[in-house]
Order: structure tokens, then C-alpha cells, then sequence
């Protein structure tokens, strides 16, 4: 019904607005995200939206939930467990969320964690990517989590997925057509896609 927006830059914001989706229109308040930051990793289930780590201007470990049905500022939902850090990739199953990789600055990584969405909490070790990468295209489906191109330093064009249900290192899945960053990425239980970038 809603997709949500939250935080942002260059200078970190703690704004978080809303469209509906199946309405054109512009977007509205939603509320505001317990702290300003910039390169957060999204990720959701069909009642709550998430929002992990991104840079406060220093790395930040923490993460935050709203209940997508009604508007108002966000709530504590613990702290990342690995180490703080920026520019992270983020997907999810309708259960479980997924933070990929990121900058811990000055540090790119390749660590994983994951959350149970529906209860709060820190996040919890899940494997490995591939490779070390920041600025990572994300989607997911109900079964797999996919992360596209990046950055380490150079930008790569690497695709590399897990099974969110199972925790484990990342498998190559192939490569994205034109090594990039930056790239946004949505999904269904069929396809995801992933464009843009930098």
C-alpha cells in the first residue's frame, strides 16, 4: 500500500516520507527516524520498514523501525552486531532483513547480518559476500537475497546472492552489464531489478 523513504545526504536527515503507491501524487511526512544519517540499509516486511547503520557523519550502528500503516517517528530496534558502517546493502523476505556489506570507514567489508523483522533486536552474523563492497545493489524475494555491483575501491560488477532463510556465505550469481555503484534495486517473487548507479 505505502513505500517509505528515510534519512538521506549529503548531510545526514532524519526525514522519512511516504507516497501510496497505487496513487500518483507527491510525497507526505511520515515522521522522523531516531538519527540523522545518510547511507542506511532499507529493508521490510508487509507491516513494519527498517533501517540499519549509515553515517552520522561517522559510521553508525544503529537501527530503527516504523509500522508502515500508521505515520509517526521511528523506534529503536537495536544495533547492528558486526561493526558500524555506511553505504550497506539491504533486502529482506517477508521475515528476515539483510544488511551486505558496506564502508566501516575507512574499511570496505564483506559481512553479513541479518534481523528478524516482526521482533526487536540486535542483528545476528549471517556469512560473507564474495568480496569486500560498499554502495551495493539490493533486492529480495521471499527465498533469496541478491546484491549487485558496488564498489572496492574500483567499481565492480559482480552479482552475488544467499538464501535468506539459511544463514551462509554469499554464491556468485553472475554480473551486472556495466561495473557500477550506487544502483537501485526492487523485486518480486519472480524477477528483481537493479539500475542506475554511478
Amino acid at each position: 500500500t505505502r513505500g517509505i523513504t528515510a534519512c538521506g545526504g549529503p548531510t545526514a536527515i532524519n526525514t522519512m516520507e511516504y507516497v501510496t503507491v497505487a496513487t500518483t501524487g507527491n510525497a507526505a511526512d511520515f515522521g522522523d527516524a531516531t538519527v540523522a544519517r545518510r547511507g542506511v540499509a532499507r529493508m521490510g516486511s508487509t507491516t513494519r520498514g527498517v533501517w540499519a547503520g549509515g553515517m552520522t557523519p561517522s559510521a553508525s550502528d544503529v537501527m530503527d523501525y516504523v509500522t508502515i500503516a500508521t505515520t509517526g517517528n521511528a523506534t529503536d530496534f537495536g544495533n547492528l552486531v558486526v561493526a558500524a558502517r555506511h553505504d550497506s546493502g539491504g533486502c529482506s523476505s517477508n521475515t528476515r532483513g539483510i544488511v551486505a556489506g558496506g564502508n566501516t570507514s575507512p574499511a570496505d567489508v564483506n559481512t553479513i547480518q541479518y534481523i528478524t523483522i516482526a521482533t526487536t533486536g540486535n542483528a545476528v552474523d549471517f556469512g560473507n559476500l564474495v568480496q569486500n563492497t560498499d554502495w551495493p545493489g539490493a533486492v529480495g524475494s521471499r527465498t533469496r537475497g541478491v546484491f549487485g555491483g558496488g564498489r572496492d575501491p574500483a567499481n565492480l560488477n559482480i552479482i552475488q546472492y544467499i538464501t535468506i532463510a539459511s544463514a551462509g556465505n554469499a554464491t556468485d550469481f553472475g554480473d551486472i552489464t556495466v561495473a557500477r555503484r550506487e544502483l537501485s534495486g526492487c523485486g518480486d517473487s519472480t524477477r528483481g531489478v537493479m539500475g542506475g548507479g554511478n
